[in-house]
C-alpha cells in the first residue's frame, strides 16, 4: 500500500509543478442573465470546480499522509486510507482557497504597462528625419499594417529600409533599435 501512497504523492507534486508552469487561467464564460436587458451578456460568476490545483493538492496530501501512516503506524490499511482521504480533501480545499483567494485576484489586479505591449515586435523604417535620429516605421499588429513615428533607442541613427525592433511606444513615438544590434545580443 505504501507504493500507492508514494505514487500519489509524486503525481500530486508533478501536477502542482505543471499548474505552476502552465497556469490555470481560463477565459471567463459568458452567461445570459434573464433580468438583464435583452441581449445583454455578463461574465458568469466564478465557481469552484475540480481542476489541476485541487487535484494536485488532494493527491499530494493524500499520498504524503497515507505513506507516513502506512510506514510509521500500526493501523490497518482501511484507517490509513480513510485518514489520508480526509487529509487529501483538506489539501484540495487548501489549494482551492489559495488559488481563489490569492492567485486569481493577484493576476486580475496586475496592471499592464501599455507602452511595452509591442516590445520585441519587428518593424521596418520607412523614412528618416532629423539626421537619422527619428523617422517613420511600419509594423504589423493583429493582421493590420500600421505606421508610427519612431526614434532610435539610445540615440541610434535610423536607416531607411532597415529592420528594427520596437522597444516601447510612448506618446505616439516608437522607440526602436536596429535588428542587427538586437541579434548580436542573442
Amino acid at each position: 500500500m505504501s507504493i500507492v501512497f508514494l505514487a500519489s504523492f509524486v503525481i500530486g507534486l508533478l501536477l502542482a509543478v505543471r499548474a505552476m508552469l502552465h497556469g490555470i487561467e481560463r477565459p471567463a464564460k459568458v452567461a445570459r442573465i434573464p433580468r438583464a436587458a435583452a441581449g445583454a451578456r455578463v461574465p458568469a460568476p466564478p465557481r469552484f470546480v475540480i481542476n489541476l490545483p485541487t487535484t494536485a493538492g488532494f493527491a499530494t496530501a493524500f499520498g504524503a499522509t497515507g505513506y507516513l501512516l502506512a510506514r510509521y503506524t500500526t493501523l490497518s490499511p482501511v484507517p490509513d486510507v480513510l485518514i489520508a482521504v480526509v487529509v487529501g480533501a483538506a489539501g484540495a480545499a487548501g489549494a482551492l482557497t489559495l488559488v481563489a483567494a490569492w492567485a486569481i485576484p493577484a493576476a486580475k489586479a496586475e496592471i499592464v504597462d501599455e507602452r511595452y505591449l509591442l516590445q520585441g515586435a519587428p518593424a521596418r523604417v520607412l523614412s528618416i528625419a532629423g539626421g537619422g535620429s527619428s523617422g517613420t516605421i511600419e509594423y504589423q499588429n493583429d493582421g493590420a499594417t500600421l505606421t508610427a513615428r519612431a526614434a532610435g533607442l539610445d540615440g541610434v541613427l535610423l536607416v531607411a529600409g532597415a529592420e528594427v525592433v520596437i522597444e516601447r511606444i510612448e506618446d505616439g513615438i516608437a522607440y526602436v533599435e536596429p535588428w542587427d544590434r538586437v541579434e548580436a545580443r542573442l
